[in-house]
């Protein structure tokens, strides 16, 4: 049951003293303002392509809903089969469920969001684990719907949605173990899925033609749907075999959850053309092909870089972060973009964010790179040693590469050995190269006389010498990291 200060929301006063505000405030914004006045409304486009409308809650209204998101949130009791909007749970453990299947069935609830309506939610509030009044109930019911429905948009839609699909969730799930099938729901989008030569008839029937790869839902499974309120996209039943691409919220599932080629494609195709024909123009031409005749954003460069970042979050997060292709677009992102902001290098290059990246011979790691490292960390500046960083069972290489990507300052340890070593001159040589196009800052730091043959962007430099005094190098960083380019 849901209290205030320890009593039973019965009424709508009791409803206005829980959210802080007066009866009157509170029927000024619900029932005597105007829908328009409550919500705004637009359109974001869809993955399987159209626009889906949004109205997102302005004004109290959002402020009501936003206080009252995670009460509800709260009190859901996630069913093991619903993936979507429940923390720790996402498209990809949704699609996990079904990867490596003989058989995936795909069937899509039509209007999901607005079928469930005034009376649905109202009723919801008066039984567990609200138990709110009849009054009460009307007032939080009035507060969460939109037009007699749930608005894609709106906070507490997403709890709300979950809240209603309980009963559609227990049904179909008992339905899966009596077929022998898995399932899942992630919103409107449900998924069956099963290693058996045919699914059963208690899911799909045969038939001729038509939409859904020549099956249709069987009787059975759509009056479990129908019975818990909500109705079939019959145009968007899918019936896919292991011969097929297979595909779960997005994601393929053949042999595991995976990105689709053509995200890929579509992300590679946004680098290229930021890289060749500047953002300003790559921003004008993408939102003109994805939107058409539909309003611009009112920035296009900064929505452009933002897609594609999401784009780049999207596929790590399937990927993983030490995927050869996330880290090949990371890359060139990184390369394209040539200041990152520090949460940006994070989400491209790990959790780890560096002031400084310590570049060394193995030689040369006791007397000078590990006391300018602990030099540094006095100063309270965060240095990269790969000694300090790299664990056990950790690839060294990619480590490596994260880290000098993600700091913006180098320290380029120079020495008669160094610059006989692949690896060294490697590192430096790619952070003078990042240098010039104003990515980095390099500091080179000489021990006695190296011979720069193979360092030419060291030579003419403004560089240190290395006297023993860790303590002055370190103060040397600071005074580099603290001008260098803003994050």
């Amino acid at each position: 049951m849901l209290l205030h200060e320890g009593k039973p929301i019965l009424t709508a006063y009791d409803a206005a003293k829980y959210f802080g505000v007066s009866v009157g405030k509170l029927a000024r914004a619900l029932y005597r303002s105007a829908d328009e006045e409550r919500y705004v409304r637009f359109e974001i486009a869809k993955r399987s392509g159209g626009m889906r409308p949004i109205s997102a809650p302005v004004g109290l209204t959002r402020e009501l809903q936003t206080r009252l998101a995670p009460v509800m949130q709260a009190r859901y009791s996630a069913h093991p089969a619903a993936q979507g909007f429940i923390k720790e749970r996402s498209i990809l453990t949704n699609a996990r469920v079904h990867v490596g299947q003989r058989l995936v069935l795909n069937v899509d609830l039509e209007d999901f969001f607005p079928s469930v309506n005034f009376g649905r939610v109202r009723g919801l509030f008066m039984a567990e684990p609200f138990k709110l009044g009849p009054a009460a109930a009307s007032v939080f019911a009035q507060l969460c719907t939109y037009k007699n429905g749930l608005p894609q948009g709106a906070p507490t839609s997403p709890a709300l949605s979950n809240f209603i699909a309980a009963d559609l969730d227990r049904r179909l799930a008992r339905l899966a173990r009596e077929s022998n099938v898995r399932y899942t729901r992630y919103a409107d989008d449900i998924t069956f899925s099963s290693n058996q030569q045919s699914l059963p008839q208690t899911l799909i029937v045969h038939a001729q033609g038509g939409d859904g790869h020549g099956v249709a839902v069987a009787e059975t499974l759509e009056r479990a749907i129908t019975a818990s309120g909500f109705n079939i996209n019959h145009k968007k039943v899918r019936l896919q075999t292991r011969h097929q691409r297979q595909s779960v919220t997005g994601l393929q599932v053949n042999s595991r959850a995976n990105v689709s080629r053509e995200r890929i494609r579509r992300v590679r195709g946004m680098l290229h053309a930021w890289e060749k024909f500047g953002l300003p123009a790559a921003a004008r031409d993408h939102f003109l092909k994805h939107r058409g005749m539909l309003r611009p954003p009112k920035d296009p460069p900064r929505a452009f870089r933002n897609v594609v970042y999401g784009q780049l979050a999207f596929i790590k997060m399937v990927r993983g972060a030490d995927d050869p292709v996330f880290l090949n677009l990371a890359a060139k992102l990184i390369k394209i973009d040539p200041n990152p902001s520090r949460f940006v290098r994070q989400m491209a290059f790990g959790g780890d964010d560096f002031d400084i990246f310590i570049s060394h011979a193995s030689e040369d790691k006791d007397a000078i790179a590990r006391p300018i490292f602990e030099a540094c960390a006095k100063l309270g500046m965060k240095a990269f040693l790969d000694e300090a960083h790299i664990g056990w069972g950790q690839s060294f290489t990619q480590k490596i590469n994260t880290a000098l990507g993600s700091a913006r300052t180098v320290l380029a340890i120079v020495s008669q050995v160094s610059v006989t070593k692949e690896w060294p001159v490697t590192e430096v040589n790619t952070a003078l190269s990042l240098e010039v196009s104003g990515q980095k800052k390099v500091v080179p730091l000489l021990v006695g006389r190296p011979d720069l043959s193979r360092l030419p962007l060291v030579q003419g430099k403004d560089c240190m010498a290395w006297n023993g005094d860790a303590a002055a190098v370190a103060r040397r960083l600071k005074a580099a990291v603290e001008g260098a380019a803003p994050r």
